[in-house]
């Protein structure tokens, strides 16, 4: 199983009309060959939940959470049961967080992960941020939204372009930290080089096309890219966090060890994170 090179680049951006940024989003890339081979690359993007007060800390919690538990659990041939998993323990961490404070400022969270391991892509969702993979010119949204609208239009009571404006747009149905448990989607792909796996949160996808999508990565570095996509929120209005993870996956076969990118976060603490 071939671990192929990549290139990645993540940015986020509090919008046009928010005060905070709600958004998080983390990576890491091991350094050795063969924790690559063991374990893949892991990218995380979380938002979170509009009106959780404490939104950001629930995001900020839940990314380094699951990629510090991720590379701490025993490697093995099944990674997308230890990602579920780590986000499981996760919304649990959040969930009792929530049940211990006296002050009403509960905290929750949407959460798309994605592990690279050789030709094998991992997804795990819970909420409306989103997986793709660009392939050439076409494009694939690997993961569901787990959202009213997202009920809605698939039940036919409305139609896209109602679903662009419609009031209750914003309403999810599942996220991390509001419920003791939380039911976790899992996805598996197989990827080739020239790919390009682009997270995202609904502050982006709200405002930029998928056609738009794969004309910008498609034409452009990770890093470019991703400045060009949040760029392109914000002239629409930015009305919500614009966060983007895009990872593109290159010719070239590693064949040996090579300096890892991103950070393996310590494991969070709550006296740590700022609430707002």
């Amino acid at each position: 199983m071939p671990e192929w090179m990549v290139e990645s680049s993540q940015l986020s951006d509090v919008g046009q009309k928010r005060k905070h940024n709600e958004d998080y989003v983390g990576f890491y890339e091991p350094f050795r060959i063969a924790d690559q081979k063991a374990y893949g690359r892991l990218y995380v993007l979380a938002d979170g939940v509009g009106g959780a007060t404490a939104g950001e800390v629930a995001s900020k919690y839940a990314v380094n959470k699951i990629i510090y538990t991720y590379y701490q659990e025993q490697a093995g041939d099944d990674s997308g049961a230890r990602l579920r998993q780590v986000i499981e323990e996760a919304n649990a961490d959040i969930f009792a967080q929530n049940r211990d404070r006296t002050d009403h400022r509960e905290m929750a969270t949407t959460v798309v992960a994605a592990v690279i391991r050789g030709d094998d892509l991992i997804v795990a969702n819970v909420g409306d941020s989103r997986a793709y993979v660009i392939r050439g010119d076409s494009i694939e949204q690997i993961t569901e939204d787990h959202s009213l609208i997202a009920e809605m239009l698939n039940d036919g009571v409305i139609n896209a372009e109602q679903a662009a404006t419609h009031p209750y747009r914003n309403v999810i149905l599942r996220s991390v930290g509001a419920y003791e448990t939380v039911q976790v989607d899992l996805f598996v792909r197989q990827i080739a080089p020239e790919d390009t796996l682009v997270l995202c949160s609904d502050g982006l996808t709200h405002l930029v096309s998928n056609q738009e999508l794969v004309d910008i990565v498609g034409a452009r570095p990770p890093a470019e890219a991703a400045q060009s996509l949040v760029a392109l929120a914000n002239e629409r209005g930015g009305d919500d966090n614009i966060s983007v993870s895009i990872t593109y996956i290159s010719h070239a076969e590693m064949e040996g060890d090579i300096p890892g990118t991103g950070q393996l976060p310590d494991m969070p603490r709550w006296e740590d994170l700022q609430h707002p």
